[in-house]
């Protein structure tokens, strides 16, 4: 698959004609990126989660580019917070590695898959964009785990998509409030939540033609 052009991390005027309308940042944030959550979740890879035809092989391809997608970023987002930043502790990667395994994936699998080269590096003031869009993907699992799990049954790993948990309540309210405290940056924020969205819908493969049995 064709890697897409490199994601932007800043894009100037993203927030021109807002002044005067959300008046906090988690508001400027769902604004900036409400279209690209619209078409994120409507896009064939994400809707195909739901369909009741969905294949194992179909499930583990979705699971492989997503961590193509989310071990990158991780890393730009180290490179971008210091040792013992709280954000670091919201890796994906882990959880999709061991949702592969456990649908026999090995190591040398996994170390083959391809990995999303387009990102820019992510500016620090920028980070809470990128803490926004995590914890955003993880409240949405609870609901996409009730269907997995109905559809393929207890075969496959659903730790990427919080095991049906979500995210908790305490950690986004925790975000939420630090982000109305400390987001001073909103256009690097809104900038950095815009450009991973733009990756994510761009990486994701759309439904598998011919896919294998369960």
């Amino acid at each position: 698959m064709q890697t897409s052009r490199p994601a932007r991390v800043r894009e100037p005027g993203l927030l021109n004609g807002l002044s005067n309308g959300p008046s906090s940042v988690i508001e400027a944030l769902r604004e900036a990126t409400r279209s690209r959550h619209i078409k994120l979740a409507a896009s064939p890879a994400m809707a195909r989660l739901f369909d009741a035809g969905y294949t194992i092989s179909e499930y583990r391809e979705h699971l492989s580019r997503l961590l193509g997608l989310f071990e990158p970023l991780e890393h730009a987002v180290a490179e971008a917070t210091p040792p013992g930043d709280p954000v670091r502790g919201l890796q994906r990667s882990g959880a999709l590695r061991d949702d592969l395994r456990a649908m026999g994936a090995t190591w040398q699998d996994i170390q083959s898959l391809e990995r999303y080269g387009g990102l820019a590096p992510i500016e620090p003031a920028g980070v809470p964009g990128y803490t926004y869009v995590i914890l955003g993907s993880m409240m949405g699992g609870k609901i996409i785990v009730n269907s997995l799990r109905a559809i393929l049954g207890q075969d496959a790993g659903f730790r990427f998509y919080g095991d049906g948990k979500g995210c908790p309540e305490t950690l986004w309210a925790s975000f939420c409030s630090d982000l109305e405290e400390n987001g001073n940056d909103v256009q690097a924020i809104c900038a950095t939540a815009v450009a991973i969205f733009d990756a994510y819908a761009a990486w994701l493969p759309g439904p598998i033609r011919g896919a294998g049995s369960r």
